[in-house]
């Protein structure tokens, strides 16, 4: 009876193991791998990204951040490459690229300027947000300007009251017979000094709501944002609203969906968009730092033969490697539409993010007093790299959230031990 007993146990064990095994073996078939290659048409890609900015962007890099501005020559040559409606597809005069050569686009341009790659960030945040949830004759009539590059956008959520807390907004929309008046302000908003439509975040009757409000509607004011610590030439302004008039035609989403619905997509774009312009920077900090450690002598000895620089650069370089896996995992796995697509891509942004913080103050620290100096480009990736924390949700946004993710995935790991 005894041997019945444990024979029948043995079988059971080994059933569950076996279908364990092959529920892990699926699992890890239908994960995103972030090991894969690039295909070469990504390569490719990848290479006309790095040459544009070669040639258009990192020659003028330091005289925008100086002068706190992006020439409108520079968002010309944007849009006539394609690359402001770069995700939209053909149907709206987009090019139909995938969220990897999305990704690739912005780490390319990453590497050049950080305030320029907003540009991009920003219009992929408001175009994907209208192309998911604007009506039909919302898409037809926005989409196609905007991936021409005929109008530049600015995603309008953050106030002066209501940053990370966005049920906090107090721009308000009210009721005008068909239509309705908007009021309120905006503050640290991208690009809005020159863009020429603003998604705006308020509340209609205290439930959230999404409206596209032309620049020349009368009733706004623009005020620029200066000084800034990084991201000099992004653009930066406060938006006053005062009375505009706002067609019904122009709500996105229906009332009540604008946090829960649009305004996520803007975001996880934002999130995909500044992790893959962060492992830009910190790819710049590490080849500017190797290239350094090479050549500058210290008596007999070049800077990179010393063990505390070679600690510094190994940690770099370890990171780069992780935030490239971590990037290209989170742009794979949106493409394949993989349930983990967000909790990849909030992984992505948080730790490329800090990495490049870490990276950019090593860079300095090797550099020495020259990396202190404005004409050095570390000078201006130590700037622009703290600024990657804070957008697109914080760091601590970040792991809160993600903390909760984890620990939620408890049970899932515990099954997958043989626990109960």
């Amino acid at each position: 009876m005894v041997t019945s007993v444990l024979r029948k146990s043995r079988l059971v064990s080994r059933s569950q193991a076996e279908a364990r095994d092959q529920r892990l073996k699926v699992e890890r078939q239908t994960e995103p791998d972030a090991q894969k290659p690039l295909a070469d048409v990504h390569k490719a890609r990848h290479k006309e990204f790095k040459r544009f900015v070669t040639d258009n962007v990192e020659p003028f890099a330091e005289q925008w951040d100086r002068d706190q501005r992006i020439p409108d020559s520079a968002i010309s040559k944007l849009a006539q490459s394609g690359f402001l409606g770069c995700s939209l597809p053909p149907d709206y005069d987009g090019q139909g690229w995938d969220v990897v050569t999305f990704g690739l686009l912005n780490e390319a341009f990453g590497r050049g300027s950080s305030a320029l790659t907003g540009v991009l960030t920003v219009q992929a945040m408001v175009s994907m947000a209208l192309l998911k949830w604007g009506t039909t004759e919302q898409k037809r009539k926005w989409l196609p300007p905007v991936a021409r590059g005929e109008m530049v956008t600015a995603f309008a959520l953050t106030e002066p009251g209501a940053g990370s807390d966005l049920q906090s907004l107090a721009t308000e929309l009210t009721r005008n017979s068909d239509d309705f008046i908007l009021n309120g302000t905006k503050r640290w908003i991208s690009c809005a000094q020159f863009a020429a439509i603003f998604l705006v975040f308020g509340k209609l009757e205290q439930r959230p709501v999404a409206c596209l409000v032309p620049r020349d509607t009368p009733g706004i004011r623009v005020e620029p944002i200066t000084d800034l610590m990084g991201f000099r030439a992004a653009g930066l302004a406060q938006l006053h609203f005062e009375n505009v008039e706002v067609p019904a035609a122009n709500l996105v989403g229906k009332p009540g969906f604008a946090l829960s619905h649009v305004a996520p997509v803007g975001l996880h774009y934002g999130r995909i968009s500044t992790a893959c312009s962060a492992l830009a920077l910190l790819r710049g900090c590490f080849e500017e730092s190797i290239a350094h450690a090479a050549k500058r002598k210290i008596g007999n000895k070049t800077v990179g033969e010393m063990g505390m620089i070679r600690s510094l650069i190994a940690r770099m370089g370890t990171d780069l490697e992780a935030a490239r896996l971590l990037c290209h995992g989170a742009c794979r796995a949106e493409d394949e539409h993989s349930p983990e697509a967000f909790e990849k891509t909030f992984m992505a942004k948080y730790f490329t993010s800090r990495a490049a913080v870490r990276a950019a103050s090593d860079a300095v620290q090797i550099r020495g007093a020259s990396g202190c100096h404005a004409a050095s480009p570390t000078s201006r990736f130590y700037r622009d790299a703290k600024i990657m924390e804070i957008i697109e949700g914080t760091t601590q946004i970040h792991e809160d959230i993600l903390g909760k993710i984890f620990v939620d995935q408890a049970g899932r790991f515990g099954k997958c031990r043989g626990e109960a």
